[in-house]
């Protein structure tokens, strides 16, 4: 005789999720549309650093044109800086939509703080690339973006807690690994705001630590892990 399964399935955790699963926020929805408007709000927000590098006059006369282009060095600095913290963004969001199942009205909210805040990055990447070899411009374009990073982080965190107080997050991941990404996300916001108080008395310190916070969006997320079994990619069944 087999030994029962150790594994506690839930006779409700693979059953579709229903309309009114969600009381008090309206219908319960799929990710799906949340997904494709932020999609399409990280799309826009991707294109706008461009806007900041202008193309020198045309009536200067064209032996210029090198240097010219040399001198916009602080635009690219800023195009490449917001454009990699909307594309790593972005990468977070896109892997986070394997872990909700569901929106609701607060969630949908929450997400939409998030999208403000992307939406805003490329200006502060602009202040600080065109004003950081300004030594007396500095501090305060460093205090600007450590400041527009850590609101960044804590939409993301407001955006992340909101699901999962809110059981948008898939009920089918094991409770460990859910409290792992807690604890992940959580400890990034909290070095944001670490940095935040450290850029007010030293801007070279709170850099380096708002600088470190981000760059740990690079590490691969975990892969899930269920209680169930794993679902299939959508539209590879």
């Amino acid at each position: 005789m087999s030994e029962p399964s150790t594994i506690d399935r839930g006779p409700d955790l693979d059953a579709p999720a229903r309309r009114d699963e969600h009381e008090g926020e309206g219908a319960t929805r799929g990710t799906a549309r949340m997904e494709a408007f932020a999609d399409g709000v990280f799309a826009i927000a991707f294109t706008l650093p461009i806007v900041g590098i202008v193309l020198p006059e045309i009536a200067r006369p064209g032996a210029l044109l090198a240097h010219d282009l040399a001198t916009l060095t602080h635009a690219y600095a800023g195009y490449l800086l917001a454009s990699l913290v909307i594309g790593l963004y972005w990468i977070q969001h896109h892997f986070s939509g394997a872990i909700y199942r569901t929106t609701g009205h607060w969630f949908l909210l929450a997400t939409v703080l998030f999208l403000t805040a992307i939406g805003f990055i490329a200006f502060p990447a602009r202040v600080l690339a065109e004003h950081f070899a300004d030594a007396a411009a500095r501090p305060a374009a460093s205090i600007f973006w450590v400041a527009s990073l850590a609101v960044t982080s804590w939409t993301w965190l407001l955006k992340w807690s909101v699901g999962f107080h809110r059981g948008q997050v898939d009920a089918r991941l094991e409770p460990a690994y859910v409290a792992r990404l807690n604890r992940h996300f959580w400890l990034i916001a909290a070095a944001n705001l670490a940095a935040v108080l450290l850029v007010l008395v030293r801007w070279e310190v709170g850099l380096a630590v708002s600088t470190a916070a981000f760059l740990t969006l690079l590490i691969p997320p975990a892969t899930p892990r269920y209680r169930t079994e794993a679902p299939v990619v959508e539209g590879e069944a």
